[in-house]
């Protein structure tokens, strides 16, 4: 009886785990778009792309015939719907004097890695302009998540903020130098004439946000969590062995995450997704059947390390397009917060996992335990796997 007992908490426990985290299996960060701004002496040119379920939402009138899609018909005679969201959601004023945005093109693109719509936008000026400042306003409730990442040129100079709800206004000096329209003959000189490209926000700030980020992308996703789940099942009471296949998830995913945020090397969320969840299914499977394959133990560091990989893809997939200019700072405090919130799962689930098996007494009890909990895992890392691959 007080078997059972035991044996039931532990399910309610693990219901309870799968009913918050096993509904979501989209792509990590689903709410994030992107803010190109070239700054210009008497204009502003800002390239804005958004998935095309966050323009949906913003701009539901423009889906005429109601299929939930876009097509390029309708993104071609939506100008001027698109001109009021403009108007509406993207504010520029060049010294205190708004600006009123031209939409010079509405297309289907790619960016990073990610189907999404582009809208070209120019806001010209009469007078060179000495400040700009953008207010971006595309919170209406629907999605308080929604991030976008600016990348902000001016001349060769570039710099990334982050946009949020809270932090949805930039500021920046205008830009006079040589490419904007300076005398040619100013020859050598012209180039210290430019201004520095300069904006509200300190690298304080990025560092506080990137590091945030991090923390909410292991929080927020489940696949991540199951996966470091399986590892700590797989190392059991052993503390050495979780601490190197722990090691070697890091490792692999820190390469990774290094090698994609630097364009070196990426593969598209459409192949990440469904791996991801094939490494659940992996580490699941690995985990109740280790004594009939011994060559799969003998050789789990290795593969623990290939699987952190992957993983390190889905990280990065937040970072493409954000590392034009200063990538450095971005990037280890995004790599930083992922191993924050990766330690805070660690301090919290591995005493409690521990605990359970000790009240497992018996080794046939234990076998139990973990053929019951990796069949879970698997089975949820399963349902992600098909689910990933049919929407692909």
């Amino acid at each position: 009886m007080r078997f059972r007992v035991q044996a039931g908490v532990v399910l309610a426990a693990l219901w309870m785990f799968f009913a918050i985290f096993g509904g979501t299996a989209e792509a990590h960060f689903s709410s994030t778009g992107f803010s190109d701004i070239t700054v210009k002496d008497k204009s502003l040119e800002y390239n804005l792309f958004l998935l095309e379920k966050e323009l949906l939402e913003a701009l539901p009138t423009i889906d005429q015939d109601g299929n939930g899609q876009i097509s390029e018909s309708e993104l071609a005679g939506g100008d001027k719907v698109l001109d009021a969201l403009i108007y509406d959601r993207l504010i520029v004023t060049g010294n205190s004097n708004v600006g009123t945005g031209i939409i010079l093109a509405a297309k289907h693109t790619e960016k990073a890695k990610m189907p999404m719509i582009e809208l070209d936008i120019n806001y010209d000026f009469a007078e060179p302009v000495d400040r700009y400042m953008v207010q971006y306003n595309f919170y209406d409730g629907t999605n308080p998540d929604h991030r976008s990442f600016a990348t902000i040129r001016m001349g060769q100079q570039s710099i990334v903020q982050i946009i949020n709800s809270s932090n949805n206004i930039l500021q920046m000096e205008g830009y006079h130098g040589a490419a904007a329209g300076v005398d040619s003959q100013a020859g050598d000189n012209s180039e210290q004439q430019a201004s520095p490209l300069v904006t509200s926000s300190s690298w304080t700030s990025v560092l506080k946000e990137y590091t945030q980020m991090g923390m909410e992308h292991i929080w927020s996703g489940a696949d991540h969590l199951l996966f470091l789940c399986g590892l700590i099942l797989a190392a059991r009471t052993s503390g050495w062995k979780m601490l190197k296949l722990i090691s070697a998830f890091t490792v692999g995913h820190s390469i990774t995450l290094v090698l994609s945020a630097l364009d070196l090397a990426s593969l598209s969320p459409l192949i990440v997704e469904p791996l991801i969840a094939l490494s659940i299914v992996f580490v699941a499977f690995e985990n109740m059947f280790r004594k009939r394959f011994p060559k799969l133990e003998s050789k789990q560091i290795v593969v623990t390390a290939l699987f952190g990989m992957i993983h390190g893809f889905g990280f990065a997939e937040i970072l493409h397009g954000t590392m034009a200019g200063n990538i450095a700072l971005p990037l280890f405090s995004f790599n930083l917060g992922v191993e924050i919130g990766q330690l805070a799962v660690l301090v919290i689930v591995v005493p409690v996992l521990w605990l359970i098996l000790k009240l497992f007494t018996t080794q046939s009890r234990q076998v139990w335990w973990t053929y019951g909990t990796s069949s879970l895992v698997g089975i949820m890392g399963l349902y992600w796997l098909v689910e990933r691959v049919i929407a692909i």
